[in-house]
């Protein structure tokens, strides 16, 4: 009998899924979502602007103190404390102290807000950003690859990171002569100690969204922000699997992926016309998951297909930000979910992916995002014995206006979502 108990004992479950939605609610709904593009702007005496066309203007720069050393023959007079350095579609800086080397001027500097530079003036664009125009790929902020200029291959790149080998495919794909659409597979896969082994998977195709995207600053203060994401398309399956050789739980911290696409022009129905604040469009990669492996006895599998269309918009006045967020197309078509334990022994694995991240950074700081994640989990728990799996989806914003010159709280929330769930007989 005693034998008997030993025995492993093996749980496994196909489930079609039933339905729960999420609340679809969202605060204080954007109305109007036209944008007219334009840069008409009146700096502040104190900024100075600077050209670097052929990329002589910046020696070094040491990131750690935010420390640039630039040639100083291209300044009419040494920075002040305080001032501002605009370098034409590459840097906003403020200056917080100068020496010199030589001919060149070393200046360490700090975070600067448009504000800082631009006394009034209205900034607006629309553009859908393409895969082709990225100029790198970033890892935990951290460029780890150029990209090569107007790329079109697959993009393929491997790193490890704590112990997880991580794997990135993305191959744009021109659709409507725009390359806004990808196909794209990410892989992470690791062995925690020797103690557990782990692999989850995310694959598809998506396409970016429109954005658009107001400034308005009068008399040194922001007046209006406006940034409209329309049409966000994503269609991907989700796996994961996960065996356990030694009890114990492990949540594994994933890094942040981003690709980087520059907006150096605004374009409008008379012809490109140059942006001079550095901008850009981050689509980003996060992963999600945790994980509880009892023993070697131990592990847990689960499956799902999602599709999906999403918006997503901010807007300020005055002295709040109004925010909106919803699905146009949701769908999670299928799911499937095993799971395998000793007597008595719980398991629990998730894993989500927030893909694309559409980040909107002005000064390499990140001013507002949409994304769309979505998740996927089994279990396995005793007394009663119940087994489950569920798959979600979710529209996610968040903003923080510090760059604009706003001192309002960094919030996000979760615009709609989406959940289905499978359970077994003995759940409750």
């Amino acid at each position: 009998m005693l034998s008997t108990i030993k025995k492993f004992l093996l749980l496994s479950i196909f489930i079609l899924i039933t339905i729960s939605c999420g609340d679809d609610s969202t605060s204080n709904p954007v109305e109007d979502t036209t944008i007219t593009p334009t840069y008409e702007v009146e700096y502040n005496e104190q900024t100075i602007i600077l050209n670097d066309d052929n990329n002589d203007l910046i020696i070094n720069l040491d990131s750690a103190t935010n420390t640039y050393t630039f040639d100083g023959s291209r300044f009419n007079e040494d920075p002040e404390i305080g001032e501002v350095i605009l370098v034409e579609g590459k840097l906003l800086r403020k200056v917080k102290s100068v020496s010199k080397s030589g001919g060149n001027l070393v200046i360490e500097t700090e975070d600067a807000a448009l504000t800082d530079a631009i006394q009034n003036g209205e900034i607006a664009w629309e553009v859908t950003p393409e895969w082709n125009n990225a100029t790198s790929l970033k890892f935990d902020g951290v460029t780890v690859m150029t990209m090569p200029t107007e790329f079109n291959e697959k993009i393929e790149h491997t790193i490890s990171y704590g112990g997880i080998d991580h794997k990135i495919e993305i191959e744009p794909k021109l659709v409507d002569g725009k390359v806004n659409s990808c196909e794209f597979t990410f892989v992470m896969a690791k062995k925690i100690a020797g103690d557990a082994t782990a692999a989850f998977t995310a694959k598809g195709t998506v396409k970016l969204p429109s954005q658009s995207t107001l400034i308005k600053i009068k008399e040194g203060k922001l007046d209006k922000f406006q940034s409209f994401n329309k049409g966000i398309t994503a269609d991907l399956d989700l796996s994961l699997s996960a065996a356990g050789s030694k009890s114990g739980n492990h949540s594994l911290e994933l890094p942040g992926i981003a690709l980087s696409i520059p907006i150096r022009f605004i374009p409008t129905p008379s012809g490109p016309i140059p942006l001079p604040i550095p901008v850009s469009i981050d689509i980003g990669i996060q992963f999600v998951t945790q994980m509880t492996i009892p023993d070697v006895a131990s592990s847990a599998t689960a499956s799902s297909k999602l599709s999906l269309t999403a918006d997503g918009d901010f807007e300020y006045t005055g002295a709040s930000i109004k925010t909106e967020g919803k699905f146009g197309k949701d769908q999670i078509t299928d799911g499937e979910f095993d799971a395998a334990a000793n007597i008595g022994l719980p398991i629990d694995v998730q894993f989500g992916v927030a893909f694309p991240r559409v980040g909107l950074n002005i000064a390499g700081q990140e001013l507002a995002y949409i994304h769309t994640g979505f998740t996927t989990g089994s279990s396995l728990k005793w007394g009663p014995l119940c087994k489950s799996g569920y798959v979600k989806m979710v529209v996610e914003g968040g903003y923080e206006l510090k760059v604009l010159g706003q001192t309002l709280a960094k919030k996000k929330e979760v615009f709609a979502e989406r959940k289905r769930e499978a359970k077994g007989e003995g759940c409750q």
